[in-house]
Protein backbone atom coordinates (compact mmCIF):
# COMPACT_ATOMS: atom_id res chain seq x y z
CA UNK A 1 0.00 0.00 0.00
CA UNK A 2 2.56 2.42 0.49
CA UNK A 3 4.58 1.81 -2.34
CA UNK A 4 0.91 2.46 -4.43
CA UNK A 5 0.11 5.53 -2.36
CA UNK A 6 2.05 8.32 -4.46
CA UNK A 7 -0.14 7.06 -7.55
CA UNK A 8 -3.47 8.49 -5.82
CA UNK A 9 -1.89 11.56 -3.67
CA UNK A 10 0.08 13.75 -6.46
CA UNK A 11 -2.75 14.06 -8.62
CA UNK A 12 -4.65 15.13 -5.73
CA UNK A 13 -1.70 17.49 -4.39
CA UNK A 14 -1.84 18.73 -8.17
CA UNK A 15 -5.15 20.33 -7.84
CA UNK A 16 -5.05 24.54 -7.15
CA UNK A 17 -7.98 24.21 -5.13
CA UNK A 18 -6.07 21.21 -2.36
CA UNK A 19 -5.68 22.04 1.42
CA UNK A 20 -2.03 21.59 -0.31
CA UNK A 21 -0.73 21.76 -3.35
CA UNK A 22 2.91 20.06 -4.59
CA UNK A 23 4.18 20.79 -8.23
CA UNK A 24 6.05 18.63 -10.56
CA UNK A 25 9.44 18.65 -8.83
CA UNK A 26 8.19 18.40 -5.05
CA UNK A 27 5.89 15.87 -6.36
CA UNK A 28 8.76 13.80 -7.38
CA UNK A 29 10.40 13.87 -4.19
CA UNK A 30 7.51 13.01 -2.74
CA UNK A 31 6.84 9.90 -4.87
CA UNK A 32 10.92 8.82 -4.53
CA UNK A 33 11.51 9.86 -0.72
CA UNK A 34 10.15 6.65 0.14
CA UNK A 35 12.28 4.74 -1.51
CA UNK A 36 15.03 6.80 -0.20
CA UNK A 37 14.28 5.61 3.21
CA UNK A 38 13.77 2.01 2.24
CA UNK A 39 17.47 0.68 1.58
CA UNK A 40 18.15 1.92 5.49
CA UNK A 41 15.13 -0.23 6.70
CA UNK A 42 16.93 -2.83 4.16
CA UNK A 43 20.18 -2.55 6.01
CA UNK A 44 18.96 -2.61 9.57
CA UNK A 45 16.72 -5.46 8.33
CA UNK A 46 19.67 -7.91 7.75
CA UNK A 47 20.74 -7.88 11.70
CA UNK A 48 17.19 -8.07 12.50
CA UNK A 49 16.30 -11.20 10.72
CA UNK A 50 19.69 -13.17 12.39
CA UNK A 51 19.11 -11.26 16.07
CA UNK A 52 15.30 -11.06 16.67
CA UNK A 53 14.49 -13.98 14.10
CA UNK A 54 12.49 -13.76 10.91
CA UNK A 55 8.82 -13.30 12.34
CA UNK A 56 10.28 -10.69 15.16
CA UNK A 57 11.91 -8.68 12.33
CA UNK A 58 8.30 -8.63 10.51
CA UNK A 59 6.36 -8.07 13.97
CA UNK A 60 8.92 -5.12 14.08
CA UNK A 61 8.16 -3.07 11.03
CA UNK A 62 4.89 -3.00 11.45
CA UNK A 63 5.56 -0.44 14.24
CA UNK A 64 6.85 2.26 11.25
CA UNK A 65 4.58 1.02 8.94
CA UNK A 66 1.46 2.28 11.33
CA UNK A 67 3.64 5.11 12.50
CA UNK A 68 4.29 6.22 8.91
CA UNK A 69 0.46 6.41 7.89
CA UNK A 70 -0.58 8.00 11.38
CA UNK A 71 1.69 10.72 10.18
CA UNK A 72 0.54 11.61 6.56
CA UNK A 73 -2.98 11.32 8.26
CA UNK A 74 -2.18 14.00 10.41
CA UNK A 75 -0.28 16.19 8.16
CA UNK A 76 -1.21 19.89 7.81
CA UNK A 77 2.09 20.78 5.39
CA UNK A 78 4.35 19.17 2.40
CA UNK A 79 7.05 18.76 5.28
CA UNK A 80 5.01 16.34 7.06
CA UNK A 81 3.69 14.39 4.31
CA UNK A 82 7.42 13.97 3.34
CA UNK A 83 8.23 13.07 6.80
CA UNK A 84 5.44 10.24 7.37
CA UNK A 85 6.58 8.94 3.59
CA UNK A 86 10.64 8.74 4.88
CA UNK A 87 9.17 6.59 7.83
CA UNK A 88 6.55 4.11 5.42
CA UNK A 89 9.71 3.73 2.90
CA UNK A 90 11.88 2.79 6.42
CA UNK A 91 9.02 0.21 7.25
CA UNK A 92 9.02 -1.27 3.64
CA UNK A 93 12.66 -1.62 4.38
CA UNK A 94 12.40 -3.61 7.27
CA UNK A 95 9.43 -5.57 5.94
CA UNK A 96 10.84 -6.70 2.54
CA UNK A 97 13.45 -9.39 3.09
CA UNK A 98 12.11 -11.07 6.37
CA UNK A 99 8.98 -11.72 4.41
CA UNK A 100 10.52 -13.62 1.43
CA UNK A 101 13.01 -15.47 3.99
CA UNK A 102 10.56 -16.41 5.99
CA UNK A 103 8.29 -17.83 3.71
CA UNK A 104 10.85 -19.28 1.86
CA UNK A 105 12.45 -21.16 4.99
CA UNK A 106 9.25 -21.95 6.22
CA UNK A 107 7.63 -23.19 2.52
CA UNK A 108 7.65 -27.11 1.14
CA UNK A 109 9.98 -27.15 -1.55
CA UNK A 110 6.61 -28.09 -3.88
CA UNK A 111 4.30 -25.81 -2.61
CA UNK A 112 7.55 -22.52 -2.07
CA UNK A 113 6.79 -20.95 -6.34
CA UNK A 114 3.31 -20.80 -4.78
CA UNK A 115 3.61 -19.14 -1.29
CA UNK A 116 6.93 -17.42 -2.47
CA UNK A 117 4.27 -15.74 -5.20
CA UNK A 118 1.50 -15.32 -2.61
CA UNK A 119 3.74 -11.92 -1.18
CA UNK A 120 3.61 -10.20 -4.63
CA UNK A 121 -0.39 -11.22 -4.54
CA UNK A 122 -1.18 -9.61 -1.56
CA UNK A 123 1.54 -6.54 -2.70
CA UNK A 124 -0.76 -6.24 -5.56
CA UNK A 125 -4.06 -6.19 -4.07
CA UNK A 126 -2.25 -3.57 -1.61
CA UNK A 127 -2.04 -1.78 -4.74
CA UNK A 128 -5.85 -2.52 -5.59
CA UNK A 129 -7.15 -1.21 -2.27
CA UNK A 130 -4.80 2.01 -2.14
CA UNK A 131 -5.95 3.10 -6.00
CA UNK A 132 -9.61 2.06 -5.23
CA UNK A 133 -9.66 3.88 -1.82
CA UNK A 134 -8.36 7.24 -3.24
CA UNK A 135 -10.73 7.12 -6.38
CA UNK A 136 -13.24 7.48 -3.56
CA UNK A 137 -11.35 9.21 -0.36
CA UNK A 138 -8.69 12.40 0.11
CA UNK A 139 -5.68 11.21 0.65
CA UNK A 140 -5.86 11.85 4.46
CA UNK A 141 -8.53 9.33 5.17
CA UNK A 142 -6.60 6.94 2.52
CA UNK A 143 -3.47 7.09 5.34
CA UNK A 144 -5.87 6.33 8.07
CA UNK A 145 -7.15 3.56 6.35
CA UNK A 146 -3.67 1.94 5.86
CA UNK A 147 -3.18 2.06 9.29
CA UNK A 148 -5.35 -1.40 9.31
CA UNK A 149 -2.99 -3.58 7.66
CA UNK A 150 0.19 -3.54 9.79
CA UNK A 151 -1.38 -3.75 12.86
CA UNK A 152 -3.47 -6.28 11.72
CA UNK A 153 -0.62 -8.09 10.81
CA UNK A 154 0.92 -7.70 14.14
CA UNK A 155 -1.14 -9.78 15.52
CA UNK A 156 -1.74 -12.70 13.27
CA UNK A 157 1.97 -12.90 13.49
CA UNK A 158 1.60 -14.66 16.78
CA UNK A 159 -0.35 -17.23 15.60
CA UNK A 160 2.27 -18.69 13.84
CA UNK A 161 5.71 -20.15 14.52
CA UNK A 162 9.29 -19.10 14.25
CA UNK A 163 11.20 -19.91 11.11
CA UNK A 164 12.92 -23.87 11.72
CA UNK A 165 15.87 -23.05 10.18
CA UNK A 166 16.76 -19.86 12.44
CA UNK A 167 15.76 -21.69 15.60
CA UNK A 168 18.17 -24.63 14.65
CA UNK A 169 20.65 -22.16 13.83
CA UNK A 170 20.31 -20.62 17.18
CA UNK A 171 20.47 -23.83 18.53
CA UNK A 172 17.02 -25.01 19.55
CA UNK A 173 16.43 -27.78 18.38
CA UNK A 174 12.75 -28.78 20.57
CA UNK A 175 11.07 -25.57 19.14
CA UNK A 176 12.38 -25.83 15.66
CA UNK A 177 10.66 -29.42 15.58
CA UNK A 178 7.66 -28.23 17.16
CA UNK A 179 7.43 -25.79 14.25
CA UNK A 180 8.15 -28.15 11.48
CA UNK A 181 5.46 -30.55 13.15
CA UNK A 182 2.79 -27.50 13.04
CA UNK A 183 4.07 -26.98 9.44
CA UNK A 184 3.76 -29.92 7.62
CA UNK A 185 0.78 -31.37 9.64
CA UNK A 186 2.41 -33.33 12.06
CA UNK A 187 4.33 -35.55 9.71
CA UNK A 188 7.00 -36.86 11.53
CA UNK A 189 9.04 -39.04 8.99
CA UNK A 190 9.22 -35.36 6.84
CA UNK A 191 9.87 -32.97 10.08
CA UNK A 192 12.88 -36.18 11.12
CA UNK A 193 14.26 -35.64 7.51
CA UNK A 194 14.04 -31.76 7.77
CA UNK A 195 15.35 -31.65 10.64
CA UNK A 196 18.75 -33.61 10.12
CA UNK A 197 19.18 -31.52 6.96
CA UNK A 198 18.80 -28.10 8.96
CA UNK A 199 21.08 -29.27 11.68
CA UNK A 200 23.74 -30.64 9.85
CA UNK A 201 24.11 -27.47 7.44
CA UNK A 202 24.21 -25.28 11.01
CA UNK A 203 26.90 -27.47 12.07
CA UNK A 204 28.65 -26.91 9.14
CA UNK A 205 28.07 -22.95 8.93
CA UNK A 206 29.39 -23.06 12.91
CA UNK A 207 32.73 -25.00 11.96
CA UNK A 208 33.55 -22.66 8.94
CA UNK A 209 32.88 -19.47 11.36
CA UNK A 210 35.02 -21.55 13.50
CA UNK A 211 37.91 -21.44 11.50
CA UNK A 212 37.97 -18.22 10.34
CA UNK A 213 40.32 -15.60 11.58
CA UNK A 214 39.65 -12.90 14.01
CA UNK A 215 40.32 -9.89 10.95
CA UNK A 216 37.65 -11.72 9.16
CA UNK A 217 35.08 -12.49 11.70
CA UNK A 218 35.27 -8.61 12.34
CA UNK A 219 34.95 -8.17 8.36
CA UNK A 220 32.15 -10.99 8.29
CA UNK A 221 30.43 -9.26 6.47
CA UNK A 222 32.20 -8.03 3.54
CA UNK A 223 33.44 -11.93 3.61
CA UNK A 224 30.00 -13.61 3.71
CA UNK A 225 29.09 -10.94 0.74
CA UNK A 226 31.70 -11.90 -1.29
CA UNK A 227 31.55 -15.74 -0.84
CA UNK A 228 30.70 -17.03 -4.35
CA UNK A 229 27.87 -18.66 -3.37
CA UNK A 230 26.75 -15.42 -2.15
CA UNK A 231 27.67 -13.41 -4.62
CA UNK A 232 26.90 -14.90 -7.82
CA UNK A 233 23.39 -15.09 -6.93
CA UNK A 234 23.37 -11.41 -5.13
CA UNK A 235 24.70 -10.27 -8.82
CA UNK A 236 22.25 -12.51 -10.23
CA UNK A 237 19.07 -10.95 -8.55
CA UNK A 238 20.70 -7.12 -8.68
CA UNK A 239 20.75 -7.19 -12.42
CA UNK A 240 17.25 -8.71 -13.06
CA UNK A 241 16.02 -5.67 -10.31
CA UNK A 242 17.61 -3.13 -12.40
CA UNK A 243 16.38 -4.59 -15.89
CA UNK A 244 12.92 -4.93 -13.74
CA UNK A 245 13.19 -1.24 -12.91
CA UNK A 246 14.07 -0.15 -16.80
CA UNK A 247 10.99 -1.70 -18.15
CA UNK A 248 8.78 0.12 -16.10
CA UNK A 249 7.18 -2.61 -13.39
CA UNK A 250 7.35 0.34 -10.38
CA UNK A 251 6.88 3.27 -12.87
CA UNK A 252 3.41 1.96 -13.58
CA UNK A 253 2.85 1.71 -9.66
CA UNK A 254 4.59 4.75 -8.52
CA UNK A 255 3.03 6.74 -11.41
CA UNK A 256 0.09 5.23 -12.96
CA UNK A 257 -2.49 7.77 -12.79
CA UNK A 258 0.16 10.70 -14.47
CA UNK A 259 0.99 8.06 -16.74
CA UNK A 260 -2.32 7.31 -18.30
CA UNK A 261 -3.45 10.90 -18.20
CA UNK A 262 -0.36 11.46 -20.78
CA UNK A 263 -1.80 8.48 -22.92
CA UNK A 264 -5.54 9.36 -22.66
CA UNK A 265 -5.75 13.33 -21.62
CA UNK A 266 -9.11 14.05 -20.33
CA UNK A 267 -10.47 11.25 -22.78
CA UNK A 268 -10.57 8.77 -19.89
CA UNK A 269 -10.79 8.41 -16.44
CA UNK A 270 -7.30 8.70 -14.95
CA UNK A 271 -8.18 6.82 -11.66
CA UNK A 272 -10.54 4.30 -12.85
CA UNK A 273 -8.01 3.38 -15.21
CA UNK A 274 -5.33 2.85 -12.50
CA UNK A 275 -7.32 0.82 -10.77
CA UNK A 276 -8.41 -1.65 -13.51
CA UNK A 277 -4.74 -2.03 -14.07
CA UNK A 278 -3.85 -2.52 -10.30
CA UNK A 279 -6.74 -5.14 -10.58
CA UNK A 280 -4.89 -7.15 -13.63
CA UNK A 281 -2.09 -6.75 -11.91
CA UNK A 282 -3.60 -8.40 -9.19
CA UNK A 283 -5.52 -10.93 -11.19
CA UNK A 284 -2.12 -11.91 -12.73
CA UNK A 285 0.24 -11.99 -10.05
CA UNK A 286 -2.61 -14.91 -8.38
CA UNK A 287 -2.13 -16.76 -11.94
CA UNK A 288 1.72 -16.38 -11.95
CA UNK A 289 1.84 -18.33 -7.83
CA UNK A 290 0.15 -21.46 -9.80
CA UNK A 291 2.35 -21.07 -13.12
CA UNK A 292 5.33 -21.38 -10.62
CA UNK A 293 4.42 -24.99 -9.26
CA UNK A 294 4.08 -26.07 -13.26
CA UNK A 295 5.94 -23.77 -15.16
CA UNK A 296 9.89 -23.54 -15.12
CA UNK A 297 10.91 -20.05 -13.43
CA UNK A 298 13.18 -19.43 -16.93
CA UNK A 299 10.30 -20.15 -19.11
CA UNK A 300 7.99 -17.83 -17.39
CA UNK A 301 10.18 -14.83 -16.99
CA UNK A 302 11.39 -15.46 -20.61
CA UNK A 303 7.32 -15.44 -21.24
CA UNK A 304 7.11 -11.96 -19.34
CA UNK A 305 10.27 -10.47 -20.64
CA UNK A 306 9.23 -10.79 -24.59
CA UNK A 307 5.31 -9.99 -23.21
CA UNK A 308 6.19 -7.28 -22.08
CA UNK A 309 8.75 -5.96 -25.00
CA UNK A 310 5.87 -6.88 -27.42
CA UNK A 311 2.90 -4.57 -25.48
CA UNK A 312 5.64 -1.88 -24.93
CA UNK A 313 6.61 -1.63 -28.41
CA UNK A 314 2.83 -1.65 -29.55
CA UNK A 315 1.67 1.23 -27.12
CA UNK A 316 4.41 3.39 -28.11
CA UNK A 317 3.92 2.49 -32.04
CA UNK A 318 0.38 3.00 -31.59
CA UNK A 319 0.28 6.20 -29.97
CA UNK A 320 3.18 7.85 -32.81
CA UNK A 321 0.82 6.40 -35.55
CA UNK A 322 -2.73 7.95 -34.23
CA UNK A 323 -1.01 10.89 -32.47
CA UNK A 324 -4.27 12.90 -31.55
CA UNK A 325 -6.33 10.52 -32.49
CA UNK A 326 -6.11 7.75 -29.70
CA UNK A 327 -9.03 5.13 -29.09
CA UNK A 328 -8.80 4.87 -25.38
CA UNK A 329 -10.11 1.40 -25.80
CA UNK A 330 -7.56 -0.08 -28.19
CA UNK A 331 -4.58 1.70 -25.76
CA UNK A 332 -6.16 0.47 -22.57
CA UNK A 333 -6.31 -3.28 -23.99
CA UNK A 334 -2.09 -2.96 -25.05
CA UNK A 335 -1.63 -0.90 -21.30
CA UNK A 336 -3.14 -4.19 -19.73
CA UNK A 337 -1.64 -6.44 -21.64
CA UNK A 338 1.80 -4.87 -20.90
CA UNK A 339 0.77 -4.84 -16.85
CA UNK A 340 -0.29 -8.59 -17.43
CA UNK A 341 2.88 -9.89 -18.87
CA UNK A 342 5.09 -8.08 -16.95
CA UNK A 343 3.43 -9.05 -13.38
CA UNK A 344 3.19 -12.67 -14.65
CA UNK A 345 6.97 -13.37 -14.59
CA UNK A 346 8.96 -9.95 -14.23
CA UNK A 347 7.50 -8.62 -11.27
CA UNK A 348 6.91 -11.79 -9.64
CA UNK A 349 10.13 -13.73 -9.99
CA UNK A 350 12.79 -11.40 -7.66
CA UNK A 351 10.79 -12.22 -4.43
CA UNK A 352 11.12 -15.88 -5.05
CA UNK A 353 14.76 -15.59 -6.07
CA UNK A 354 15.92 -14.04 -2.51
CA UNK A 355 14.14 -16.97 -1.45
CA UNK A 356 15.38 -20.01 -2.85
CA UNK A 357 18.86 -18.28 -3.97
CA UNK A 358 20.76 -17.29 -1.33
CA UNK A 359 22.03 -19.38 1.01
CA UNK A 360 20.56 -19.83 4.96
CA UNK A 361 23.70 -18.24 6.52
CA UNK A 362 23.46 -15.30 4.04
CA UNK A 363 19.43 -14.52 3.97
CA UNK A 364 19.96 -12.25 6.39
CA UNK A 365 22.74 -9.93 5.56
CA UNK A 366 22.38 -10.86 1.84
CA UNK A 367 18.37 -10.32 1.69
CA UNK A 368 18.85 -6.78 3.11
CA UNK A 369 21.89 -5.88 1.44
CA UNK A 370 19.58 -6.95 -1.88
CA UNK A 371 16.44 -5.14 -0.91
CA UNK A 372 18.85 -1.96 0.00
CA UNK A 373 20.25 -1.90 -3.22
CA UNK A 374 17.09 -2.73 -5.24
CA UNK A 375 15.40 0.57 -3.45
CA UNK A 376 18.09 2.76 -4.00
CA UNK A 377 17.46 1.53 -7.50
CA UNK A 378 13.66 2.43 -7.67
CA UNK A 379 14.93 5.98 -5.48
CA UNK A 380 16.78 6.95 -8.67
CA UNK A 381 14.09 5.75 -11.31
CA UNK A 382 11.31 7.13 -9.53
CA UNK A 383 13.12 10.87 -8.97
CA UNK A 384 13.80 11.31 -12.69
CA UNK A 385 11.50 9.21 -14.41
CA UNK A 386 9.46 12.68 -14.30
CA UNK A 387 12.51 14.37 -16.60
CA UNK A 388 13.01 11.65 -18.73
CA UNK A 389 9.34 11.60 -19.42
CA UNK A 390 9.92 15.27 -20.43
CA UNK A 391 12.61 14.81 -22.72
CA UNK A 392 11.33 11.84 -24.84
CA UNK A 393 7.95 11.50 -23.91
CA UNK A 394 5.53 8.67 -23.37
CA UNK A 395 6.26 7.08 -26.94
CA UNK A 396 10.10 7.22 -25.78
CA UNK A 397 9.12 5.57 -22.29
CA UNK A 398 7.52 3.01 -23.29
CA UNK A 399 10.22 2.25 -26.09
CA UNK A 400 12.83 2.13 -23.25
CA UNK A 401 10.55 -0.45 -21.41
CA UNK A 402 10.32 -2.42 -24.78
CA UNK A 403 14.34 -2.68 -25.10
CA UNK A 404 14.82 -3.27 -21.43
CA UNK A 405 12.31 -5.98 -21.27
CA UNK A 406 14.17 -7.64 -24.51
CA UNK A 407 17.47 -7.52 -22.30
CA UNK A 408 15.89 -9.02 -19.34
CA UNK A 409 14.44 -11.99 -21.41
CA UNK A 410 18.22 -12.69 -22.86
CA UNK A 411 19.79 -11.56 -19.39
CA UNK A 412 17.49 -14.95 -17.62
CA UNK A 413 18.01 -16.94 -20.75
CA UNK A 414 21.96 -16.94 -20.53
CA UNK A 415 22.37 -16.79 -16.78
CA UNK A 416 19.51 -17.71 -13.80
CA UNK A 417 19.18 -21.01 -12.88
CA UNK A 418 16.20 -23.49 -12.94
CA UNK A 419 15.31 -23.90 -9.29
CA UNK A 420 11.63 -25.51 -9.82
CA UNK A 421 11.81 -28.63 -7.30
CA UNK A 422 14.88 -28.32 -5.92
CA UNK A 423 15.76 -28.11 -2.48
CA UNK A 424 17.49 -24.99 -1.03
CA UNK A 425 20.42 -27.21 -0.48
CA UNK A 426 20.72 -28.22 -3.93
CA UNK A 427 20.78 -24.55 -5.31
CA UNK A 428 23.08 -23.39 -3.09
CA UNK A 429 25.67 -26.35 -4.04
CA UNK A 430 24.82 -25.03 -7.65
CA UNK A 431 26.07 -21.82 -6.78
CA UNK A 432 29.55 -23.23 -5.61
CA UNK A 433 30.49 -24.42 -9.01
CA UNK A 434 32.77 -22.39 -10.96
CA UNK A 435 30.48 -20.98 -14.11
CA UNK A 436 27.82 -18.27 -13.68
CA UNK A 437 25.85 -18.68 -16.48
CA UNK A 438 23.44 -21.26 -16.69
CA UNK A 439 23.55 -22.43 -20.05
CA UNK A 440 27.21 -23.05 -19.91
CA UNK A 441 26.42 -25.24 -16.29
CA UNK A 442 27.89 -28.64 -15.54
CA UNK A 443 27.00 -32.12 -16.94
CA UNK A 444 25.94 -32.75 -13.87
CA UNK A 445 23.38 -30.62 -13.46
CA UNK A 446 22.57 -31.18 -17.31
CA UNK A 447 21.35 -34.64 -15.73
CA UNK A 448 19.38 -33.44 -13.17
CA UNK A 449 17.34 -31.03 -15.26
CA UNK A 450 16.38 -34.85 -17.60
CA UNK A 451 15.61 -35.96 -14.46
CA UNK A 452 13.17 -33.73 -13.11
CA UNK A 453 11.05 -33.20 -16.58
CA UNK A 454 10.90 -37.25 -16.79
Amino acid sequence: MPIGYSATLLPQLAEENGTMHADQELGSWIASVHSLATPIGSLMSGPLLDGIGRRGALQFSAIPLSVGWFIIGFATNIPCLLVGRVVLGFGVGLMAAPAQVFLGEMADPKLRGLLTGCTLTFYCLGIVIIYALGASFTWDIVAFCGIIIPTTALIALLLIPESPAWLVRRKKPDKARKALLWLRGNNEKQVEAELEILESRAKLDATRMANTSLFEKKSSVISTLLDPSVFKPLTIINIFNFLQLLSGTFIMVFYAVNLVTNIGGDNINSYLAAVITAIIRLVFSILASFLLLRISRRYLGIFSAVGSALASFAVAIYISIKEDFIDIYIVGILLLLYVATNTVGLMALPGLMVAELLPQRARGIGGGFNYFVVNSFIFIVTKIFPMVNDAVGVIGVFIIFGISSLVEGLFIYIVLPETKNRTLQEIEDYFQQDNLFWITRSRKNRKYDIVNKA
